[in-house]
């Protein structure tokens, strides 16, 4: 069995442009909450493409994060999961 992929927070702040804390907080929460929107656009090309959505966090991570694309709305919120998850753990 593989190990999990960590997920680069900060190549995901970077990719959002946040500078902020990353502790776990309200006004963290906030913040990244509303640079992911303002940031990452929504896409769903590859679904009218009929390309497969992955929504592991390597394929998210690759995506999102380094390719600088957007993402379909599963894509959106397992990212916005996966970096949330990760405030705090550091």
């Amino acid at each position: 069995m593989s190990s999990p992929v960590p997920f680069d927070l900060n190549a995901y702040c970077a990719r959002i442009g946040y500078a902020g804390p990353l502790t776990p907080t309200l006004e963290t929460l906030h913040a990244v909450v509303a640079r992911h929107a303002a940031t990452i656009p929504f896409e769903n090309l590859d679904v009218l493409l009929g390309r497969p959505i992955r929504l592991d966090a390597e394929s998210l991570q690759k995506k999102l994060v380094r390719e600088r694309r957007g993402g379909y709305c599963f894509e959106q919120n397992g990212l916005l999961l996966l970096a949330l998850g990760a405030f705090g753990s550091g």
